[in-house]
């Protein structure tokens, strides 16, 4: 099953090829960030877009006409000519005008819900509902035709959400199987609304009104006036091809040669015959014999029973009597009513001659004249009927004078109700224009807020992280595991790197490393080591702390004071010399040592060592 957008226009203006470019990915259009394309047409571009305040993902529908208008500089909209211009900000209102009713039919069932509409770049937006889901025409595609259940989860909500659209005074114009949207539980949704671009298509030649076969009502490819009749029409037409399986045949076809098969004659099983009969209704060609509006449509597609008309006209007894059927204004044209009502009369006339004939005889064979109280009374009735043609006359007369004062009084009241109704709206639309410049202003205040405090926030996690990891470098701890390639390196657990000792220097003596490590390694020790100094190439020296020999667990916890410098350790013990630049406790424990000849210095010769310093 294919998963489709509301898209904009795509269906209803369709040039060869486009010739603009739309929005980039990234691109704002006030607070809305285009995501992507969702469809592009004559009419104008939808994206698919988020609303970086509200964080949710909307479908915009852009006002650009391809004939009119084009893009510069990536978003401004501009007039292709100078003549251009009038017919573009003419187009532009109306598609403002068409978001603005929109937005206040949000509640409405089946219509899709328009949140927003703004000006900018140049040209207008429509910001809507992003709904996704298969279309009824790719729903037809894949089963062919629809059950009496589905078709009626599907005709009740569109009537419910068509007759608050045309009580606010728009229609949709472009009802088919592509534009209507259903979810997961068939529920349906009506999706691209054309009043401004049919108006378009009626002000400007280069605008040309295209029209979807089978479902476009007559008057939609003339000049005649459209109504709540023509969405009658295209809903219709839709519920026959929902039905049938096949959409009926173009109503340009059908006003020269009308081949449409009614749903009532073609009986599909089960459905109701009322609403067969409501559709054909709904698909008469002429305008006037549909229903007017969805109020006068919806008890005729609820009946359970097709409507009979039975009125009848009796003829002269002894021919038998014809029947004269009453014609519905619903499905029967007028020039067909008059035919039908002529002929009916010349039948009358026919059998009321032939009982004069029958009856009369007597006058013609006994009498060589007219009879005086036959002329006479011929007469007085041709008087008589003279006078009731002429009160019928005087009465239709005052009849059509009183119509046209109702219809004047009525369209005045309708004018000054639509006055008052568009001052309310724009009372209405300049207060809520006040309040989202507020509302934006305060969102814009708060975002600033919270990214002074962000950016603070990260700068002192930077200076924490700094002072992390120089205490890091700073301070090391941990049990002793080897010593490097010399007895001035150190390694602790669960360390990468050996550290180098502060006060001594390089004895390559291995006896004497052995020592040394037999030493450390009798017991477990705790070494904590500090950043003292650093040499001239950079690597850093430590002045290390370890836990006495024996002492109880756990060593970490053993305070500082308990602790023996390390390297003096190595110096007491004569395993390693003092540096040239130890502190004086250093050469003093080396003299001790030396003293004691303890070590390194059973060994070796003094003065062979004292030299290194007097350098």
């Amino acid at each position: 099953m294919t998963n489709t957008s509301n898209t904009a226009d795509t269906g209803s203006l369709q040039p060869p090829e486009v010739d603009f470019t739309a929005l980039s990915p990234g691109q704002m259009i006030g607070r809305y960030e285009v995501v992507a394309v969702l469809g592009q047409g004559g009419f104008g571009i939808t994206y698919r877009a988020r609303d970086v305040q509200l964080g949710r993902e909307v479908a915009i529908k852009e006002y650009l006409p391809y004939a009119l208008a084009m893009r510069q500089d990536g978003s401004t909209v501009l007039p292709r000519t100078t003549k251009h211009a009038g017919d573009f900000d003419w187009g532009r209102e109306r598609f403002v005008s068409e978001g603005r009713t929109l937005a206040t039919l949000h509640g409405s069932p089946a219509i899709v819900h328009v949140f927003d509409f703004l000006e900018a770049n140049g040209t207008a937006y429509i910001i809507m509902e992003l709904l996704s889901g298969p279309t009824l025409e790719d729903r037809l595609k894949s089963v062919g035709k629809l059950g009496p259940e589905e078709v009626d989860g599907i005709l009740w909500p569109l009537l419910d959400g068509l007759q608050q659209v045309h009580d606010a005074g728009f229609l949709h114009r472009d009802i088919k199987p592509a534009n209507i949207l259903l979810d997961a539980a068939g529920r349906p949704t009506l999706i691209d609304f054309g009043a401004s671009r049919a108006a378009m298509a009626g002000r400007t030649t280069a605008m040309t009104a295209i029209f979807t076969p089978g479902y476009a009502a007559p008057e939609q490819m003339t000049s005649a006036k459209q109504g709540p009749a023509t969405d009658i029409y295209g809903l219709s037409a839709t519920l026959y091809h929902a039905i049938t399986g096949k959409a009926p045949a173009s109503s340009f076809d059908r006003m020269l040669d009308d081949t449409y098969e009614p749903l009532a004659q073609l009986r599909p099983p089960g459905f109701a015959p009322g609403l067969l009969a409501g559709i054909d209704a709904g698909l008469a060609v002429a305008a006037r014999d549909r229903p007017q509006s969805i109020a006068n449509w919806r008890p005729l597609l609820g009946l359970s029973a097709a409507p009979v008309a039975d009125a009848t006209v009796v003829m002269s007894q002894p021919s038998p009597p014809p029947t004269l059927r009453h014609v519905s204004t619903l499905g029967t044209t007028a020039p067909e009513a008059s035919t039908r009502a002529r002929g009916g009369l010349w039948l009358a006339i026919a059998g009321i001659m032939l009982a004069v004939l029958a009856g009369g005889g007597y006058y013609a064979i006994a009498m060589r004249g007219p009879d005086p109280e036959m002329v006479k009374a011929r007469a007085l009735t041709e008087q008589a009927e003279a006078a009731r043609k002429q009160a019928e006359e005087e009465a239709a007369k005052l009849r059509a004078e009183a119509e046209q004062r109702q219809k004047a009084e009525q369209e005045a009241a309708d004018r000054k109700r639509q006055e008052e109704a568009q001052a309310a709206e724009r009372k209405k639309l300049e207060e809520e224009t006040r309040q989202k410049i507020e509302a934006e202003l305060a969102a814009q205040r708060q975002a600033e807020e919270e990214a002074k405090a962000k950016a603070e926030q990260e700068a002192a996690d930077r200076r924490k992280a700094i002072e992390a990891a120089r205490k890091a470098i700073e301070f090391v701890s941990g049990d002793f595991d080897h010593f490097g390639k010399t007895l001035m390196m150190i390694g602790l657990k669960d360390h990468p790197d050996e550290i180098r000792l502060q006060g001594v220097d390089i004895v390559d003596d291995p006896a004497l490393r052995q020592l040394a490590v037999n030493a450390l390694a009798a017991q477990p020790r705790h070494i904590k080591c500090r950043q003292t100094d650093r040499l001239t190439d950079g690597t850093p020296l430590y002045r290390c702390l370890i836990t006495p020999l024996n002492a109880k667990a756990p060593l970490a916890d053993i305070p500082d004071s308990e602790r023996s410098d390390l390297a003096l350790a190595l110096v007491r013990a004569g395993l390693v010399l003092a540096s040239c630049d130890a502190p004086r406790a250093y050469a003093d424990a080396e003299d001790e040592a030396r003293g004691r000849a303890q070590s390194l210095w059973g060994r070796v010769k003094v003065t062979e060592y004292k030299r290194r310093c007097s350098k």
